[in-house]
């Protein structure tokens, strides 16, 4: 699987406002897997107002997870999947109606928590709401003759439903709570809208799409299967339909009893018009309005961005207004479509519905090049994405991002996108056809786009899908995958050498051996002796540890190598040094010349020499290293620090051992090999006051958290956010994988009995006063750790509380360094005598 994957002021009628050719000041951002190969379809990603950080998932088939701590919680929130699905895994009570390995547009497509989620005071009070689609059974009550022609086709039913959350559990939904606020019926199985959500007004708004098919005349479409110019409103038109609409409802009981299910805000734009018009509706004309938002958070303009799925040329973006008419199906997107089914003029004739409000931003299918204006060609399959409001990328603020099903690539590979407008309030809006996606293309390949959401601080996040089958598995696993939208980080950091090394062309060896002299744990050297010892060559190699120093991935921007020069040869200052990438590897023996006279020592198995590689085992390809003819760099001798600036060979050659660690040789440097008395002496890993060291900067996205690199390197086959228990006892020790994690401590090992909590009892006059010693991880910066005692295992009082490392109460606590972690004494007096329970609670907090 592919690791990856205001409402406006006054209407606006006619051409699209979008700037389409212009590139909108879009930071680069980068995508951060958080659950992977566990979820089928994720059609909706949204958050409970409660200060819980959870992230609630809709997948298709009919369930509701929780990510929260990094992991998706294994019992899913709401399970109403249906009972025919074909895996036991897949299925549920119902009643989501059956799906399987094919492409649907059916199934749980929406959730949404009421804004007084949280709050016990309010009718909302642990209450959500969904848009499912179930079966349709004749004769069930589930049919409403006022909500859709009578005989017309029925294919299945939407249900916008009530449900509550569990009393004594927030992570668990319960099913027989649900509440029916809302059905209408769908004529085929596609165009089915899905969203639901709540305004900044309180109330509920819901997506219908127009029924299904195409040219919205099929049968079930107001006009039928004709297209004449007295009857061709189509379901998107006609405003006694539910079908081709965003409708807006105040979703709580009105009466607490039947027949009343919901209310209908006095506000909404048709109400008391009569007709048969249906007063829930907000704005009509619309397609498939996939996926809306509000920009609702602090600091947004309140405007509801609505992605319509275009038919087969255009995709827009609609800002959606009170009354507002979308066009459809007289327009797609700006222009008025051309239909050949069944139609008996081409174009479509429009009987003067409008004005028609135009898009914000619409662009063109593949192929289709005959729009007017011209639109740039992106996509088959617009996903409607949020204006991003959170803290954490500040160039992104008030930027709509955006996504496409399938690109131009192929239908497989979705595109990222955005719209930044060009001035507050204005309507005008500027297209970046492609976020520049750190390590990724965009289109991102074999992953279908099927969703955008946030988080309860205002990140976004990505539901993707490497096939189209709903129940499809990849490698016999789920095919979806949510990833959250991160910053990338411009990291700047120096980088010891690891190993280096000085081979020496003297062949009259200082010892009384054969070969050639080495220095390995000695001083670096570089340049030519003088008459008096040779002339002899000297070259230093220096290699670096980049692949554990660097992320893989990371954008290499500058590369500067520091030596620090500790002796100088009497022609040495001045001239040249060039650095060379080394195309062999080489070794670092124990040979080391105790008179740090520059003369080597003899070799020791596996040092470098001007002949060997490795001494005893392998020869250089050339004399004195096998490197490139041409330099990296070259700089000239300085004292007491010789500085390689960066330059675009240095960042090549680091930027190659990123990508490919294996090809990682490192550098010779040599000195003027031409002149007498240039040779110089220079701080190496082992000897002299600092040692050769490369100052990197580069791009890389956000690294693990603590706990996530912590769950990869004890848990290795886990796929990304699979739930591990905190509460598991891996080793059979009686001690929690939490402890473990706290502690430092691999989940799989029995802990020591000292690496537990260790007391001491001190009797200091009248009082006791007992002394308590624990471990602490300081990396755990997730971890709120609660020392509690107590006389009686009954009332526990805390003694005193760190969060994040950092102590917020109690008198008495005391870190000291350990070898790995920290240890915490913790002191609490009492009156002898005394008896004292002790226990560490331990809490994860994000």
């Amino acid at each position: 699987m592919t690791s990856i994957r205001k409402i406006l002021s006054a209407l606006v009628v006619g051409f699209s406002v979008v700037s389409p050719h212009a590139e909108a000041a879009f930071p680069t951002i980068a995508l951060k897997a958080v659950c992977l190969q566990q979820i089928h379809s994720p059609t909706t990603i949204a958050y409970a107002p409660d200060g819980s950080g959870r992230v609630f998932v809709c997948d298709q088939l009919g369930k509701i997870y929780i990510i929260q701590g990094g992991m998706l919680l294994p019992t899913p929130f709401l399970n109403i999947a249906s009972p025919s699905n074909t895996l036991p895994a897949d299925r549920g009570p119902g009643p989501v109606l059956a799906l399987n390995t094919g492409y649907s547009e059916r199934g749980l497509l929406g959730l949404a928590f009421h804004p007084g989620f949280a709050n016990p005071l309010s009718p909302g009070y642990r209450k959500f709401y969904v848009n499912y689609t179930k079966s349709y059974v004749p004769g069930s009550p589930d049919f409403d003759p006022a909500a859709a022609g009578v005989g017309d086709p029925v294919n299945c039913v939407t249900v916008i439903a009530e449900f509550q959350v569990s009393p004594t559990d927030p992570n668990v939904a319960l099913p027989g709570s649900e509440r029916r606020l809302l059905r209408y019926t769908q004529p085929q199985s596609n165009h089915n809208g899905g969203q639901v959500e709540f305004g900044p007004d309180g109330y509920l708004y819901i997506g219908a799409g127009d029924g299904g098919g195409s040219n919205d005349n099929n049968a079930g479409h107001a006009g039928g299967s004709t297209l004449l110019p007295t009857n061709n409103l189509g379901n998107g038109q006609d405003k006694t339909r539910f079908l081709g609409k965003i409708l807006r409802i105040d979703p709580l009981d009105p009466d607490g009893a039947g027949p009343l299910t919901y209310g209908i805000p006095p506000s909404n734009p048709f109400v008391g018009a009569g007709g048969g018009v249906k007063e829930e509706i907000y704005s009509y004309g619309m397609r498939n309005p996939w996926r809306f938002s509000f920009d609702k958070r602090p600091g947004g303009t309140n405007r509801l961005f609505c992605g319509d799925v275009g038919q087969g040329r255009i995709e827009e973006i609609n800002l959606i207004v009170a009354g507002g008419n979308y066009g459809w199906h007289y327009k797609e997107g700006h222009e008025f479509p051309t239909f050949s089914s069944g139609a008996p003029t081409n174009p479509m004739p429009d009987p003067g519905n409008g004005p028609y409000i135009a898009p914000i931003a619409s662009y063109a299918h593949p192929g289709v090049t005959t729009t007017s204006p011209v639109l740039p060609q992106l996509g088959l399959s617009v996903t409607g994405g949020f204006v991003y409001r959170g803290p954490a990328i500040p160039a992104m603020q008030g930027k709509y991002v955006f996504g496409d099903y399938g690109s131009t690539a192929g239908a497989s590979d979705g595109r990222v996108m955005g719209l930044e407008e060009d001035a507050p309030g204005g309507g005008v809006f500027t297209l970046t056809q492609a976020i520049p996606i750190f390590g990724l293309a965009n289109p991102i390949v074999n992953q279908r786009i099927l969703c955008l959401g946030e988080d309860e601080s205002g990140e976004i996040y990505i539901g993707m899908k490497t096939n189209a089958g709903v129940l499809a598995l990849d490698g016999g696993l789920p095919a979806g995958g949510i990833y959250k939208i991160v910053p990338i980080q411009n990291v700047s950091k120096p980088i010891v050498a690891a190993k280096d090394n000085t081979i020496f062309s003297d062949t009259v060896p200082v010892l009384p051996t054969t070969g050639y002299p080495s220095d390995a744990l000695g001083f670096l050297y570089a340049g030519r002796t003088g008459t008096n010892h040779g002339p002899y060559l000297r070259r230093a190699l220096i290699s670096f540890d980049i692949a554990s120093q660097i992320p893989a991935g990371a954008v290499v921007q500058s590369a500067q190598l520091n030596l620090r020069l500790t002796k100088l040869g009497p022609a040495s200052f001045g001239q040249p040094m060039t650095l060379h990438r080394l195309t062999e590897t080489w070794g670092e023996g124990f040979s080391m010349n105790p008179n740090d006279v520059g003369t080597g020592a003899q070799a020791t198995v596996g040092d470098a020499t001007w002949a060997s590689r490795f001494f005893g085992t392998a020869a250089w390809t050339t004399l004195g290293g096998t490197f490139n003819a041409t330099a990296t760099a070259t700089s000239a001798v300085a004292f007491p620090t010789t500085t390689f600036a960066s330059n675009a060979q240095m960042v090549s050659d680091v930027q190659t051992w990123v990508n490919s660690p294996a090809s990682n040789a490192g550098w010779i440097l040599r000195g003027n090999e031409t002149l007498d008395e240039t040779a110089v002496q220079i701080s190496s890993v082992q000897k002299g006051p600092t040692p050769p060291t490369l100052q990197v900067s580069y791009l890389a996205s956000a690294p693990p958290t603590h706990f996530e690199s912590w769950l990869a390197t004890n848990f290795p086959a886990n796929r990304i956010g699979q739930y591990v228990d905190p509460s598991a006892d891996f080793a059979g020790d009686g001690v929690s994988s939490l402890v473990k994690y706290a502690y430092a401590f691999p989940p799989f090992i029995p802990l020591p009995p000292e690496a537990g909590i260790q007391g001491v009892l001190t009797t200091l006059g009248a009082n006791d006063i007992f002394t308590y010693t624990f471990p602490r991880d300081p990396l755990a910066t997730d971890l709120t750790y609660e020392f509690q005692s107590t006389e009686d295992l009954v009332t526990w009082s805390t003694i005193t509380t760190s969060i994040g490392g950092a102590v917020s109460s109690g008198p008495a606590f005391v870190e000291e360094n350990g070898s790995d972690i920290l240890y915490v004494t913790v002191r609490e007096i009492f009156p002898s005598p005394a008896k004292r329970f002790v226990r560490l609670r331990i809490t994860r907090t994000q």
